[in-house]
């Protein structure tokens, strides 16, 4: 029985010696994107048969989401794990502890893991208790699990606890490397990679993986600011795209930038077919709120919930954010649009000759009055009665510029038309 104990030990030793370790970069803002990267590049090295992963840690933080993710994927592997810490700050220290062994570099810092919420303007503030509270939990249990000091991990989380010399009461708690090595929350320093790999007992063969083509954009397309961009840009264009007749370059552009956002999403794992069917349930309710119905009711609230709820289902706790970007953005844009557009010649080649004539109200309209479409109906325009225009929508769908039309409905403010037939 000693003997096999034995030859089991050899082989241990002997795949450790032969085989490679994998090193997994874990840098800059971490992000769902970030986590379908380290997810896979895991199953890659137990796949070829890797002797252990490092992860070469340098980030100021990111997504709570996307660092639990990373994590119980680390705490799931069978392969030893070295976290090689430069600064893991935040969602980077839930990383680093999830490894069975962590090594600091010189300068290194880990610690400062309070979530707070940041939108644009404003101040970045702490997060409420309850998802402190959460989060402080989540490090206790990977302290737990790793045999680190569990009060040290859960006052990186809560400011609420002081540890007296090291932080004081208001400040979540941040260690240097020689006290993060003191204190048993890292095993070692080392002076570089080769270093780190020498002391932990990896191989020093090395291979590094890195994020592939589709990672990196899924990474850019989904940060907050360029998500919140591409939202407001694809709304905006489409917005303008109904005021002009046809579909031209706006609507088209309008739509890339739309496909653009969903894309990130896609790529990253965000999103799917019902995140896109909400987003535009929300657009069309909001069009047949504008079109169909008068004032702002049960379609148009219906039409902001769904797009509101497809940001969510994709971007989670990223999603205030997202759509705070979006908001400001959208008003900016439609600020600069009604200040500027309508000087410009294209603008201009858009405002119909008759404008200044008389502009009738609904109730000067009767059930039976024939007049000619003068801008598209789709469904809303404005038709000319005589010498009379008026807004009108069509009750069958698009209804050509020039067309012969006919008052079917008077509805309120609604003047209901349909083409008259050859």
């Amino acid at each position: 029985m000693e003997a096999v104990k034995r030859l089991l030990a050899l082989a241990l030793l002997l795949s450790l010696a032969l085989g490679k370790t994998f090193v997994i970069p874990i840098e800059g803002e971490i992000d769902p994107a970030l986590a379908v990267f380290v997810e896979q590049a895991l199953a890659r090295a137990e796949r070829e048969g890797a002797s252990g992963v490092v992860f070469l840690i340098d980030t100021p933080g990111g997504r709570v989401d996307a660092a639990i993710r990373i994590s119980d994927r680390i705490l799931k592997t069978p392969l030893p794990t070295l976290a090689v810490v430069q600064n893991a700050f935040s969602a980077g220290a839930l990383i680093a502890l999830s490894c069975r062994q962590i090594a600091m570099l010189p300068g290194s810092e880990i610690g400062a893991a309070l979530p707070v919420v940041a939108l644009p303007l404003q101040e970045p503030k702490a997060a409420d208790q309850k998802v402190i509270s959460a989060l402080k939990g989540k490090f206790r249990a990977v302290a737990e699990a790793r045999g680190r000091p569990v009060e040290l991990a859960e006052a990186m989380v809560d400011p609420n606890l002081e540890v007296p010399g090291l932080s004081a009461k208001g400040e979540p708690l941040t260690l240097s490397a020689d006290k993060a090595v003191e204190l048993k929350v890292a095993d070692f320093k080392a002076g570089s990679l080769p270093e780190a790999l020498r002391q932990a007992g990896f191989a020093p063969e090395t291979t590094r993986l890195l994020p592939g083509p589709r990672v990196q954009v899924a990474r850019f397309l989904t940060s907050s600011t360029v998500a919140g961009l591409l939202l407001a840009l694809g709304l905006l264009l489409l917005l303008l795209e109904l005021f002009t007749p046809g579909f031209g370059a706006m609507g088209a552009l309008g739509l890339a930038f739309l496909a653009l956002y969903f894309a990130g999403g896609w790529l990253a794992g965000l999103s799917g077919a019902f995140e896109l069917l909400l987003f535009f349930l929300g657009v069309g309710l909001l069009l047949a709120e504008a079109f169909l119905f008068p004032g702002f009711g049960v379609a148009g609230a219906l039409g902001v919930g769904s797009i509101l709820a497809s940001v969510y289902f994709t971007f989670g706790e990223n999603a205030l954010m997202v759509m705070a970007i979006a908001v400001i953005a959208l008003g900016l844009g439609l600020l600069l649009v009604f200040r500027y557009l309508p000087r410009t010649r294209p603008a201009r080649a858009l405002v119909l000759e008759s404008a200044i004539e008389a502009h009738a109200t609904p109730e000067e309209v009767e059930v039976g009055m024939v007049g000619t479409a003068l801008t598209d109906l789709r469904p809303g325009g404005v038709a000319r009665f005589g010498a009379k225009r008026v807004d009108v929508v069509a009750n069958r769908g698009f209804i050509p510029k020039g067309t012969a039309i006919r008052v079917v409905e008077v509805r309120g403010p609604t003047v209901v038309v349909e083409p008259m037939e050859v």
